[in-house]
Order: structure tokens, then C-alpha cells, then sequence
């Protein structure tokens, strides 16, 4: 073995006199680089004293170049030594990159082939079935036979991939498995990543030219920046086939989303919790582009959303959680009040830009027009959520439920995070008038037992959602589930009042699922 000193900075590791990438090929090229211009004949001569050269290039103009030396114990003598100098001039010596190696003999001396191993190919098919994706890597790199195998259970194997197998590739494992496998990946998805992997740059450049059929990306909480979506969507190898986009908390702003205008093939983009988005460029969306996630882009603007008008196949629209302004109008200052005139036409203005919306998901506030929502007439879930803001306690619009009423088609109505009070009785009257509603998610709400009645209205009602009422009682839900014939699954947990009476009163009612 060498005994020889170690260079400080390497990219190669030795064991038995052999030097190795980080992914285990051995080394025999090795790269060049000087600062100061050499001719190529006394370099060759004087890296010929470390072993037999197989061939060796030399850049006079760029000063770099490469040499192959036949043996892997020359190249590796050659790396360890600690300076070279020519001429009076210095120069480095780098092991090259695994890709850039050239083709390892399968069989060496004393090492017996794969293929002469008396093991059936169905067996290393279920080896593969317990390796994580970098051993199956190598497992692929080590002969022709288990590369063989590795390639016919691709399609089965790497059918998604995942961010987190991605972070424990080096930059050579990642080409290898998209040259393997890189036509059979459809889904990629994960985040955040690890750390200390710094490859991102390259695994999206890659993605694109190696992944013809990828068709969905679930990214979370991995910072994007320009250039990797341009590699991603907008460059003419990038990926086309894209159908489903997620990028939640991707640090995504107005300048991201105008590389996705080529993704002609996309339905349902979820940009959430991303607070660089402000949604000027909304429009350049693609406009085959059917359901639109934008919940928790904070400094998104309401009055924006009416640039949703270039998208005339959107269904469906959550933006809860977006840029709320101060409940109360004594703490504004004169542009806040401005903004506040703006918002009173945000939904007047959503309406008429997405007409054929039918499910909206969006946080209720008392200054903006919701009661414009009745001009969604295809209208099919409507989840309307609380915000926290000051001064508690504040209800929902009464001026908008009473406009739901005039939307038929409403099936589902939801109301999230909502503290006591934010439906009052008055607003529960409204509710029951909405005789097509399917599904009521109402919880935290302290309705009385009388009030409560006036959901026996609900005659088309299947599901019901009333966890968290102090009020309710065995006896109320005995005279819903009797009133209410249609009713198949009931949720009441965590109401103080309910008891296990209920299963005794219930016992008739088989067909209704209770959650207690």
C-alpha cells in the first residue's frame, strides 16, 4: 500500500493503493490545472515518472488539461504527492469525476462474475425490493447483469421519486439514475431538503431533458429561485407533461410563476404559505389551469385575484389566509383606508372574472363583499374560515349567507377555525334555509338546544359536523337524526352534554355513522 503523505484537499478517497470517487469508481483520470502555460511534451514526461500514460491532454489556452494513466495505483501515486512543479511553475492534480472515468473491467483477478453466480434474477429482483435508491445505484453500477435488473425493475421501483432518497445521491448518482430510469419517474415529491445536500442545481437541470413523462411535482418547503424554475419549466428541454404542481413554501414569488406559462398541460397548481407572492402575475398562468391553491400567501392582495379572468376553465379557488388588513377602522392610517374602499369590490370583481368557479375556499372578513358570492352560480363548496383579528369577538356576514340562498347549487358549507359566536342564531336560521346543502361543518358554536332545532330543515342534509357545541345533547341528536331521513354520518366530539345514552337512542338509527 502507498505511504505517502495526503494531500489537503481531495475529492477521492484510497483503500489497498486504489483511488476512488465518492461513488466508489476508480480512479485512472486525473485532471490538469496551472496557472502559468506549459508545453504538453516535458508535462507528459514529467507525469510519466508516476506510471504508463495512456493518454494525456493539455490546454495551452485554458491551462488545464487530463491524463490516464494505465494503472489505478500510478493515478493514485500520482494524486498523493503533496506538489508538482514544472519548470520552476506549480500546477494541481484532481481526481476527474466519476462519469468522466473510464469503463471498469467487469472482471477482475480473483473476482467472480455475477453472471456466474448460480442465483436465479427473481431473487436479486427482491434484494432490489430492500435497498434504498443510492445502494440501488450501486448495486446497478457494479455489472452489466444487476444493471440489467436494475432497468426492468425501474419502472416498478422508481414510479416516484422522493426528495429525500434525491438528498443522499452524489452528483454522478444522480445522472446514473436518470440515464437508467429516468423515463419511467411520474411523480416527484418531498422537501425539505438535507442540509448539507448542495446538488439541487444540477438535479433540476437534469429533470427535464431525463424525465419525459414526469406529469406531477409535490415539492415542500425547498427554496426555488429563478433559474431553477426556468431549468424546470421555461428552458426548451424543460418538463412539459406536468398535470399537478405543488410548490407550498417554495419562497415563490410574482417572478416565479411567470415560467409556468408553457405548461400548457396543467390542471391543479397549489402555491400555499408562499409570502413572496403578491399575485401580480397571476394572469400569465396557464390557462388550461383548473383548480388554483394560493391559502396562506399572506401578502398576496385580495383585489388581485381579479386577474384570474385569463383562466377561463378555473373550478376551483382557495385563498384563505391571504393579506387581512386591521378589523378596526380607528387604528388605520389614510392608505390602509384607501384599501379598505378597494376591497369592498374584491368578490364583485372575483365573480366576474371566474364565473364558473365551483369551490371557493377564502377567510371572511366584515369589510369585504362576500355577499357577491351569490353570483357564483355553480357554486358547490363554499369553506369559509376565521380570521384572527381584532376586536373578538366578530361574526360571519349575515348579508352573505342570506345570498346563499339563491345559489342552488350549493352542496357543501364549511366554516373553519371559527370561535364561539361566529354564527349567531340568526345566521343559523339562514343556514337552514339552504334546503340542497349536503354537507354542514359547523363547529365551536355556542347555539342553544331551540336554535339547534332549526337544522331539522336541512331534509337533504348526509353529513354533519357540530364537535365542540357546549349545548348539544342526547335528546337534540335524537330529534335530528330522526327529523333529518337523508343523514348518514354524524360528528359530535368533544360536546360536554353527550353521553353514552346516545349509542341506546342511536341503536335504531344503524345506518347513521356517529363519531363521538
Amino acid at each position: 500500500m502507498l505511504r505517502i503523505p495526503k494531500p489537503r484537499i481531495r475529492n477521492f478517497y484510497v483503500q489497498d493503493g486504489v483511488a476512488y470517487t465518492e461513488d466508489r469508481t476508480i480512479v485512472r483520470r486525473l485532471k490538469i490545472y496551472s496557472l502559468f502555460p506549459f508545453s504538453i511534451e516535458p508535462l507528459e514526461k514529467y507525469l510519466s515518472r508516476f506510471g504508463t500514460i495512456e493518454e494525456i491532454r493539455w490546454d495551452v489556452d485554458k491551462r488545464e488539461g487530463s491524463v490516464l494513466f494505465k494503472e489505478p495505483t500510478e493515478a493514485a501515486k500520482a494524486l498523493y504527492c503533496t506538489k508538482h512543479t514544472l519548470n520552476g511553475k506549480s500546477f494541481l492534480l484532481r481526481a476527474s469525476r466519476s462519469w468522466e472515468q473510464p469503463e471498469e473491467e467487469e472482471e477482475e483477478t480473483g473476482r467472480q462474475s455475477a453472471y456466474d453466480l448460480p442465483i436465479v434474477d427473481d431473487i436479486w429482483c427482491k434484494v432490489l425490493d430492500y435497498l434504498p435508491l443510492d445502494s440501488r445505484l450501486h448495486f446497478a453500477a457494479s455489472c452489466r447483469r444487476f444493471q440489467t435488473i436494475y432497468e426492468l425493475e425501474s419502472q416498478r421501483l422508481n414510479h416516484v421519486l422522493k426528495m429525500k432518497d434525491v438528498c443522499q445521491l452524489t452528483d454522478w448518482n444522480i445522472r446514473r439514475m436518470m440515464r437508467l430510469s429516468g423515463k419511467h419517474i411520474r411523480r416527484l415529491e418531498g422537501g425539505p431538503l438535507h442540509p448539507r445536500w448542495s446538488l439541487l442545481k444540477q438535479f433540476v437541470q437534469l429533470l427535464g431533458v431525463s424525465c419525459p413523462n414526469l406529469s406531477e411535482i409535490f415539492l415542500h418547503r425547498i427554496p426555488l429561485n429563478p433559474d431553477h424554475m426556468a431549468y424546470l419549466f421555461q428552458n426548451t428541454s424543460g418538463l412539459e407533461k406536468i398535470v399537478n404542481l405543488s410548490l407550498r413554501r417554495c419562497q415563490i414569488t410574482d417572478r416565479h410563476l411567470v415560467c409556468l406559462g408553457s405548461l400548457t398541460n396543467l390542471r391543479t397548481l397549489d402555491l400555499e404559505e408562499n409570502p413572496g407572492l403578491l399575485g401580480d402575475t397571476l394572469g400569465s398562468l396557464p390557462r388550461s389551469l383548473q383548480v388554483l391553491k394560493l391559502s396562506g400567501c399572506e401578502n398576496l392582495e385580495p383585489t388581485r385575484l381579479s386577474n384570474l379572468s385569463a383562466l377561463p376553465l378555473l373550478r376551483e379557488l382557495r385563498c384563505s389566509e391571504i393579506h387581512m388588513r386591521t378589523f378596526n377602522r380607528n387604528w388605520m392610517n389614510e392608505d390602509e383606508v384607501a384599501a379598505v374602499a378597494a376591497d369592498e369590490h374584491v368578490y364583485r370583481e372575483l365573480v366576474k372574472s371566474c364565473p364558473m368557479l365551483e369551490v371557493l375556499e377564502m377567510s371572511v372578513c366584515p369589510y369585504m363583499d362576500e355577499r357577491h358570492l351569490s353570483g357564483l352560480l355553480h357554486l358547490r363548496t363554499l369553506i369559509l374560515r376565521a380570521v384572527d383579528l381584532e376586536p373578538q369577538p366578530y361574526q360571519v356576514d349575515n348579508s352573505m349567507l342570506m345570498a346563499l340562498v339563491e345559489v342552488d347549487s350549493l352542496r357543501h358549507l364549511e366554516f373553519r377555525e371559527a370561535g364561539p359566536g361566529f354564527v349567531d342564531a340568526f345566521g343559523l336560521k339562514i343556514i337552514s334555509k339552504l334546503k340542497e346543502l349536503r354537507t354542514l361543518i359547523l363547529r365551536n358554536q355556542n347555539f342553544k338546544a331551540d336554535e339547534l332545532r332549526e337544522l331539522r330543515k336541512l331534509n337533504a342534509l348526509e353529513f354533519l359536523d357540530l364537535s365542540d357545541s357546549p349545548h348539544l345533547s342526547n335528546e337534540i341528536i335524537a330529534e335530528l337524526t330522526q327529523t333529518l331521513g337523508k343523514l348518514r354520518r354524524l360528528k359530535i366530539k368533544r360536546c360536554p352534554l353527550i353521553s353514552r345514552r346516545l349509542t341506546e337512542i342511536l341503536k335504531e338509527k344503524r345506518w347513521v355513522e356517529v363519531d363521538v
